[in-house]
């Protein structure tokens, strides 16, 4: 299958800061890649790269087998995109605004801007001015303007950035109706890490302009440590009695409450060990590492993850 787009070696520096260094990642149609990363890691600054925003001191970017360096107009033909917060004439309709972007496409059809109206559920909004629109109307709104002309590529820069939590489950199921119905490929950057972990079938982390995870969602989910929060009755000699056991970590131990990560042992190995240790459990359960987790580890974040 052909892939949408190819980033290969990307970097950018400004003055004698390096913004961005060696960023390289492919998708393909109707995947959604997560883009994250802490305030200053460099995902804007990648995303402005891919759209020519700003230049590149070094690598490619290949859209649609098309080189963003020989030919920016064709490959950009193929890239709709959001960046910051949506920007709109206030004073016109949401028809009206998204008829004027339509004409800075070649051969749009009439009846696209209703259709994508409609599809973003904003036709029965049509006739009302921009100025009236709630945040969440005015993202859905800049996803419509970012699907004209039909592009293989859509990006967005913090897409739910202000909506509340119904606002973005709705527009984090209109962009995956879109991957599966059109087989759109997103790039999404936000700091929503529970949000990213359940819809993006792809993730990048960047920190302080490098990538340190990357790869499919589920198979970096599923290589992750087991982990089992537990209450014990017993306390004064639990942490003793656990550093003895081979195939364990200690993460966290609050009065009764305690934490470790299984590396090498199954549950029931384990839960035998506190057994024939005379430990008494009140409560036990265990978890995968969750995306949070992988992101505060590797960006050096909160050591603990309280769940």
């Amino acid at each position: 299958m052909e892939k949408i787009i190819t980033v290969q070696n990307l970097r950018k520096v400004y003055k004698k800061e390096t913004a961005v260094e060696n960023v390289c990642f492919e998708l393909m149609p109707g995947n959604i890649m997560g883009l994250l990363g802490t305030n200053g890691a460099g995902k804007t600054t990648t995303l402005k790269m891919i759209t020519n925003l700003c230049s590149k001191d070094k690598g490619k970017i290949i859209i649609d087998d098309i080189s963003l360096d020989s030919n920016p107009g064709l490959a950009l033909s193929k890239v709709g995109a959001a960046l910051d917060t949506p920007s709109f004439y206030q004073e016109l309709t949401a028809r009206e605004n998204i008829e004027c972007f339509a004409r800075l496409y070649k051969n749009i059809p009439n009846g696209q801007v209703m259709e994508l109206l409609d599809y973003v559920g904003l036709s029965t909004q049509a006739e009302k001015k921009v100025k009236k629109f709630s945040l969440g109307m005015k993202q859905r709104l800049a996803l419509a303007r970012a699907m004209l002309g039909q592009p293989k590529l859509i990006i967005l820069d913090e897409p739910a950035n202000g909506l509340d939590p119904q606002g973005q489950i709705s527009l984090y199921r209109l962009i995956c109706d879109m991957a599966k119905d059109k087989k759109t490929t997103f790039i999404v950057s936000s700091h929503q890490l529970h949000d990213m972990e359940k819809f993006c079938t792809d993730i990048l982390i960047l920190d302080k302009g490098k990538s340190i995870l990357q790869g499919k969602t589920e198979e970096i989910l599923s290589e992750t440590t087991n982990i089992v929060d537990f209450i014990l009755e017993e306390t004064e000699v639990v942490e003793n009695v656990l550093s003895h056991f081979r195939g364990i970590s200690l993460t966290s131990h609050k009065g009764n409450q305690f934490t470790v990560k299984l590396e090498s042992i199954c549950l029931d190995e384990f839960i035998k060990k506190l057994v024939e240790n005379n430990l008494h459990i009140r409560y036990l359960s265990m978890r995968k590492n969750s995306l949070q987790d992988l992101f505060l580890k590797l960006t050096g974040g909160v050591k603990q993850c309280i769940h």
